[in-house]
């Protein structure tokens, strides 16, 4: 089981450095173009918007990686004055919250969503409004009116990848599988 979990960890990491790539990518091409045209006197509004919806999407896709990667932000100066047995702990305990705040944001991000109760109005989205009084998915963008939860369908994504990096930190904290030299596979000069 525990082999398991490192191993969808791993799949989950190479989808997310693709996607990753992908966003960072799509943000400078949208800027830059942006910028040339706005020299002419052309403005994009919506490549503007987009770009920051990128940059929103990457930032939960990238957290997530950090955090199988061990790169996330920590108090490291804790770890100077414990014992390696403590600092074991301290990861262990780490990784514990992780795991239940990702399931706790999948859980919370379900109940917005309430994809069963779309379900059972037959998915009129106006009776749902009017049942639920969750307006989701009629909220648009401003200047694309794309509706919004197709952005926010990161937040269940990030719940499911950080509790399933989490989960495979804890395993490697508890020493039932040996950690990989770089589960990311993040270069630190790509940092």
């Amino acid at each position: 089981m525990a082999r398991a979990i490192t191993r969808l960890s791993a799949a989950v990491t190479a989808v997310e450095r693709v996607l990753l790539i992908g966003l960072v990518a799509a943000i400078a091409v949208l800027v830059l173009t942006n910028v040339l045209l706005r020299g002419v006197g052309i403005t994009i509004a919506w490549a503007d918007e987009l770009a920051v919806y990128s940059m929103i999407l990457s930032g939960f896709v990238g957290a997530s990686l950090m955090l199988r990667g061990r790169i996330d932000p920590a108090v490291l100066l804790l770890h100077e004055f414990t014992p390696a047995r403590g600092i074991r702990l301290l990861r262990t305990i780490v990784s514990i919250i992780c795991l239940g705040f990702g399931l706790t944001l999948l859980y919370t991000t379900w109940r917005w969503f309430d994809p069963l109760g779309l379900i059972k109005d037959g998915f009129d989205v106006a009776t749902f409004e009017g049942s639920t009084f969750n307006f989701i998915y009629t909220d648009v963008t401003p200047v694309m009116g794309v509706p919004t939860f197709w952005f926010y369908l990161v937040m269940p994504f990030f719940g499911v990848t950080l509790a399933i990096h989490a989960a495979a930190n804890l395993v490697e904290d508890l020493g039932w599988v040996e950690r990989p030299d770089n589960p990311a596979k993040i270069d630190a000069t790509e940092v």
